[in-house]
C-alpha cells in the first residue's frame, strides 16, 4: 500500500557500522517496503549503492555509501533484539562514543572521542528528537535531570560523528538524532510490559492507523523503578566527619537512581504536512549520589518536556525545487520535587541540625522556525540552502536555601532567594539565526565533492563561520573511500555567560570555542555478506572554555587553552550463516591539552562485540560484550587510573510468525561485574554502575491495518 506522507514518500538507510537499518526495497516501485535485517544482508553491493536515502547530515537524497560523514543507524528491530530498555544502552553500542555517568541524578554524559567537559555536563554533543535540537542553553546539555529514555517509541537513532555534522554547525564533536515512529513505522497496535530487576516495571501501548487520507500515530509509554541499589563507600561527608570528629555521612549508603516516566506522543500527516507533538514526564528522579557529592537517600527531582511542531514539505514546488518548512517549540522545566540534601544533619561540626538544603527550578522555551530548498536545476549538482531562526528563553529561575553560602550560616528554614543576586542564574533570552549554504557537485562517476558553508549569529557573543568538505570517491562497486573536513562551534552557555554565585563568576567576554576535525574514511564490502570500516580522524580544539580561577577566589570562564585529538575506529559486519551474524568495533582516542596532558576520564581505547543467532525457528539469542579501557585521572589527582572493564548482556527472544506475540528475557550485566565511571576525589571509589540485572518482556500486536 503507497502513503502520501511526507516520511513514507522518503527512502531511509545507512550501513556505517556495527548497526543494521530496514533499508527500502529494492524494486523502485516498491519505496514504502522496509528490508529486514537479514534481506539488507543478502542485498549485493550493487544494490546497496543503488538504494536511495535521505542522508542524517545533508537532508539530501543520496546513495547510502556516499553520504559525506561518518553516520551510525540503529533501528527498532535492533534495538529490540539487543534488550535495550534505554536509549544509554543503545548509545553504549555506537563506535567511538561512550556513556559515563554524572554523579549529580546519575544522568547520562555522552562522551564522543573523548571530549570530556566535566562530571556535569556534556556541552560538546547536540542531542536531537525528529531533526529538532533539544540541548538547553542554561549548561548546553539535553538537561542535568535527563531522567532516561525508553525506546519502544523510537523508530531509529542517528549517530553522527565528528565535527562535518553539515546541518548542525552547532554539533560541536558529533550529534544524535532520535527518531520517534510514525503511523507507517507501527501499522496497527502494539502492547507490551516488561518487569525485572530494581522493582521496575514498564508498560507501552503504540497505534498507528490511516483515517480519511490522514495517518495518525499515538505512542503512550510508562516507566517506574527503584534503580539499582549500588553502594558508595566515602562521600564528600566522610572527611568533615574526620575534621569536626562527628559521624553524620550516610556513606557506606546506597546511591538514589530511582524515576518514574510518563511519555506520550502524537504524529498526524495528510499531504505535505505534518504535525507532531510530544510530552515527556520525569518524576521522582533520585540525586544519584548527591547534588553536592554527599549522599541525599531522600532528595528527589523532576523534569518536563513538552514539543510540538509543524512542518510543511512541497517537494515539487517547481520541477527542480523542493521547499521545506518548519515551525516547532519546545519547553523544558527541571526542578526539586523536594528538597536536596546538600549536606547531612548534623554536618559542620553540628552548626547545621538539619543539614544544609536547597530548591531549585528553571524553565527554558525554544522557538524555532526554518525554510530550506534543493534545488537540482544545475547538472550533476544539488544546491541547498536553509536558513533558521531561534529564540531561546531561560525563565522562573527558582531557589531556595536553608543557609548563608557567603557567611556559612544556618537559617533554620529554607528561605526564597529568586529574583535576588543570590540566585544562581538572571533569567535571559538568546535570539539566533542561520544561513546555510551547500552543493553536492557529481563531476563523474566516481567522484562527488559536497562543499557547504553556514553562518551563525547570536544575540549575546555575535557571529560565527563554519566551513565543511566531504570528497567521496567510489573506486569500485565494494570500495568506497571518502575525505571528510568540518569546522563547527560550542557556544558558550548561560552558566559561562552568566554566573554569579560564591564559587562561579561570569564572562560575558566569552567567544564560542571552535574545533575542526579531519576524517578519512574507507568502506569495503568484499561481498553482500561481509562489510568493514575503517576511520580515521584529527581534531583540533582552539578558543577551549575552561573555569580559571580569579582573584577574588571563584572561578571563572576563559578562552583559554587548545586540545588536540587523534583516533581510529575499526567496525566490521559478517554475516557467517544464514542465521548468524557477527558485528564489533575496536575504538582507539587520544586527546590532550596544551601543556600535553591528556584530558581525563576518557577511554583511550574501547572494543564492542555482538553475536545475533537465530538458532530455531522462531527464536533469535544476542550476546554482546563491551570492554572499556581504563581512564586517566586529572592533573593532580593521585588515586590510581580508573580500572577497565568488559560487561556482557544476553538476550532470548522467540517471536513465532504464526502468532501476534512475542516473550523475551534479557540479562544485563552477566557476569555481575564491578563496573566504575570517574568522578573526582570527594568520592575517592568512583560511581558504581549497575549490577547483574533481569529482565522478562511480552509484547501483542493487534491486526494490522
Amino acid at each position: 500500500m503507497k502513503y502520501s506522507s511526507i516520511l513514507t514518500r522518503t527512502l531511509y538507510a545507512a550501513f556505517f557500522s556495527t548497526t543494521v537499518l530496514c533499508l527500502p526495497s529494492q524494486a523502485e516501485d516498491a519505496a514504502d517496503t522496509l528490508l529486514s535485517t537479514e534481506e539488507l544482508l543478502d542485498l549485493s553491493i550493487e544494490e546497496l549503492i543503488k538504494v536511495k536515502i535521505v542522508s542524517a547530515t545533508t537532508g539530501s537524497k543520496q546513495t547510502v555509501s556516499k553520504a559525506p560523514a561518518i553516520v551510525t543507524v540503529i533501528t527498532a528491530d535492533d534495538i529490540a533484539k539487543m534488550g535495550a530498555k534505554d536509549l544509554d544502552d543503545v548509545l553504549q553500542t555506537v563506535p567511538e562514543l561512550h556513556v559515563i555517568r554524572s554523579g549529580l541524578a546519575y544522568s547520562p554524559l555522552y562522551l564522543l572521542r573523548g571530549n570530556y567537559y566535566s562530571t556535569a555536563d556534556n556541552p560538546s554533543v547536540l542531542v536531537l528528537i525528529n531533526n529538532i535540537p533539544i540541548n538547553l542553553v542554561q549548561y548546553g546539555d539535553k538537561s542535568r535531570m535527563w531522567g532516561g529514555m525508553p525506546v519502544n517509541a523510537i523508530a531509529r537513532i542517528e549517530v553522527i560523528r565528528g565535527s562535518g555534522a553539515v546541518v548542525h554547525a552547532d554539533a560541536f564533536v558529533g550529534a544524535i538524532n532520535i527518531v520517534t515512529k510514525n503511523a507507517n513505522d507501527i501499522k496497527g497496535t502494539e502492547a507490551g510490559i516488561t518487569t525485572g530487576s530494581f522493582n521496575t516495571l514498564e508498560a507501552w501501548l503504540l497505534h498507528g492507523g490511516r483515517y480519511h487520507g490522514v495517518e495518525v500515530a499515538t505512542t503512550l509509554e510508562y516507566q517506574d523503578t527503584n534503580g539499582h541499589r549500588e553502594i558508595i563507600t566515602t562521600d564528600r561527608q566522610t572527611p568533615l566527619d574526620k575534621k569536626f570528629g562527628t559521624q553524620v555521612s550516610l556513606a557506606p549508603g546506597f546511591v538514589n537512581v530511582p524515576h518514574r516516566s510518563y511519555e506520550a506522543r502524537l504524529d498526524v500527516a495528510t499531504g505535505d504536512w505534518r504535525w507532531r507533538a510530544g510530552l515527556q514526564e520525569r518524576r521522582q528522579i533520585g540525586t544519584g549520589a548527591g547534588i553536592f557529592s554527599a549522599l541525599d537517600p531522600l532528595g528527589l527531582f523532576r523534569s518536563q518536556r513538552l514539543n510540538t511542531d509543524l512542518t510543511y514539505q512541497q517537494p515539487h514546488w517547481t520541477p527542480h525545487l523542493d521547499v521545506t518548512a518548519q515551525v516547532s517549540y519546545f519547553r523544558n522545566l527541571w526542578g526539586s520535587e523536594t528538597p536536596s540534601i546538600l549536606l547531612p544533619p548534623g554536618s559542620n561540626g553540628g552548626a547545621f541540625p538539619e543539614g544544609t538544603q536547597s530548591q531549585a527550578q528553571a524553565i527554558e522555551q525554544h522557538w524555532r522556525f526554518s525554510l530550506s530548498t534543493f534545488y537540482t536545476g544545475l547538472p550533476n549538482h544539488v544546491v541547498r540552502l536553509e536558513t533558521g531562526y531561534v529564540n531561546a528563553d531561560l525563565s522562573d529561575i527558582e531557589l531556595a536555601r536553608n543557609f548563608d553560602v557567603k557567611t556559612n550560616q544556618w537559617w533554620g528554614k529554607l528561605v526564597d532567594l529568586s529574583d535576588t543576586p543570590d540566585a544562581f542564574l538572571p533569567e535571559k533570552i538568546r535570539q539566533s539565526w542561520r544561513l546555510f549554504l551547500q552543493d553536492a557537485w557529481t563531476f563523474n562517476t566516481q567522484w562527488e565533492l559536497t562543499a557547504g558553508l553556514r553562518y551563525y549569529n547570536y544575540s549575546d557573543f555575535g557571529n560565527t563561520i563554519n566551513p565543511n568538505l566531504g570528497l567521496v570517491w567510489q573506486a569500485s562497486p565494494q570500495l568506497i573511500t571518502k575525505l571528510l573536513y568540518g569546522k563547527a562551534f560550542r557556544p558558550p552557555t548561560y552558566d559561562e555567560l552568566y554566573a554569579a554565585t560564591v564559587t562561579r563568576i561570569g564572562n560575558l567576554d566569552l567567544k564560542p570555542e571552535t574545533i575542526q576535525t579531519v576524517e578519512l574514511v574507507i568502506d569495503h564490502r568484499p561481498t553482500s555478506k561481509i562489510q568493514w570500516q575503517g576511520n580515521l580522524f584529527y581534531s583540533r580544539i582552539t578558543d577551549a572554555i575552561s573555569p580559571q580561577p580569579t582573584l577574588s577566589g571563584r572561578f571563572q570562564s576563559q578562552n583559554k587553552g587548545e586540545k588536540t585529538g587523534y583516533g581510529l575506529s575499526l567496525e566490521t559486519n559478517w554475516r557467517f550463516r544464514d542465521h548468524l551474524k557477527w558485528q564489533g568495533h575496536y575504538d582507539f582516542q587520544t586527546t590532550v591539552d596544551q601543556n600535553d596532558q591528556l584530558v581525563p576520564n576518557a577511554p583511550r581505547h574501547q572494543g564492542y562485540l555482538r553475536t545475533t543467532w537465530e538458532f530455531l525457528p522462531d527464536w533469535n539469542l544476542d550476546l554482546q560484550a563491551n570492554w572499556t579501557g581504563k581512564r586517566h585521572r586529572p592533573v593532580g589527582d593521585k588515586r590510581p587510573a580508573v580500572s577497565n572493564y568488559t560487561t556482557a548482556d544476553m538476550t532470548l527472544r522467540y517471536r513465532p510468525q504464526s502468532q501476534p506475540w512475542e516473550v523475551g528475557v534479557s540479562i544485563h550485566n552477566l557476569f555481575d561485574t564491578d563496573a566504575r565511571e570517574p568522578f573526582d576525589s570527594v568520592i575517592p571509589g568512583d560511581l558504581p554502575l549497575a549490577g547483574r540485572s533481569v529482565w522478562g518482556e511480552m509484547r501483542y500486536r493487534f491486526p494490522s491495518w
